[in-house]
């Protein structure tokens, strides 16, 4: 039975080296990897999966990076993820890598090396650049985002559930609905649902008002100044996550106004946080769970990889009603005067 030395000795490096490739560490060029695998796989180097999977050409590990998304939503598939996983006899290994491209790439890189059965990103897309340091043989889909051309995702249509959001309100009788947007750099996600709103308010002949956040709950007391400034009659806030939504309800509280009775807020995605402010956060709801158990039935599919577009659907909680009429005429301290 071959030992480390051995393969040290094939690829002409040192048993360290050897380690650090078989254990997905860095430190190495990608030509000392290719030599390593190499000998691995002459000398039948057996330490663990991972030497089994160079020889089968997949490991029974399937790998999940979250690059920059809440842990709410985060939370909510990789539970889909993980249950479709285990009952699949499939292990899960987790990356939050957050924006940092440089982790990004070192987890790709390992998850290469081990031979993954594949790879589920949440809220980010496929790039060339990601394709590239996993190679060919590992397959790759994206969850709660899709960039339209076709790559492999699981994801609602954001731009007509942000329509149907906005109708939602507009049914109640809001016609001053103020947008909290996501970050504008967000291709795929922010700028979609923000087409639907501004589409929705334009079929009402509604004036949009609208604000710009970042997805997260930091973002929502600014994101509340910005758009009563715009308009203090604001009748009710379409805050496009949930996290921004319950910040956007603290705001409004931390100013004296009522919710639902002097402002409606209306959140996005249905994570976990919607249920935990006071009131309830009404929100359109993407099924996560279901599209984290989905990404892991299309990835094992390795030829239905194309994209998968989910079912939204409306949930109504206490922070919505129809408006009061006295909410048009109202005016704040240090804002400007209501724009008809």
């Amino acid at each position: 039975m071959a030992t480390i030395r051995d393969v040290a000795k094939h690829a002409g490096v040192s048993p360290a080296t050897v380690s650090r490739v078989v254990n997905g560490l860095v430190g190495y060029s990608e030509e000392t990897r290719e030599r390593v695998e190499e000998a691995v796989r002459k000398l039948s180097y057996e330490t663990d999966s991972l030497a089994r999977g160079l020889k089968t050409r997949q490991t029974s590990v399937i790998g999940l990076l979250a690059p920059m998304v809440s842990d709410a939503l985060a939370s909510q598939v990789m539970q889909g993820v993980e249950e479709e996983a285990q009952e699949r006899g499939y292990a899960v290994m987790l990356g939050r890598t957050g924006a940092k491209s440089a982790y990004i790439a070192g987890y790709l890189r390992t998850l290469r090396t081990y031979r993954a059965a594949g790879v589920i990103l949440i809220s980010a897309v496929i790039t060339p650049e990601t394709r590239q340091l996993l190679g060919p043989n590992v397959p790759i889909i994206s969850v709660a985002i899709s960039d339209k051309s076709g790559s492999p995702s699981v994801a609602i249509d954001d731009e007509q559930a942000a329509y149907d959001a906005t109708r939602h309100l507009l049914r109640l009788g809001h016609r001053r609905i103020g947008l909290l947007a996501g970050d504008p750099a967000s291709v795929y996600v922010a700028q979609p649902r923000q087409r639907g709103y501004l589409r929705a308010m334009a079929e009402a002949t509604c004036t949009p008002v609208t604000g710009t956040g970042t997805f997260f709950y930091e973002s929502g007391a600014p994101g509340v100044d910005d758009l009563l400034r715009q308009d203090p009659g604001l009748t009710a806030i379409f805050a496009v996550s949930d996290e921004m939504g319950a910040a956007v309800v603290n705001e409004l509280q931390r100013r004296g106004l009522r919710v639902p009775e002097d402002v409606s807020v209306l959140g996005f995605d249905n994570t976990s946080t919607s249920r935990h402010v006071n009131p309830p956060l009404s929100t359109m709801a993407q099924p996560l769970e279901e599209m984290g158990r989905m990404a892991v039935k299309k990835l094992l599919r390795s030829r239905d990889l194309g994209p998968k577009i989910m079912p939204h659907r409306m949930i109504e909680r206490g922070s919505t009603a129809p408006p009061n009429p006295s909410t048009a005429d109202r005016t704040l301290p240090g804002t400007l005067e209501p724009v008809g």
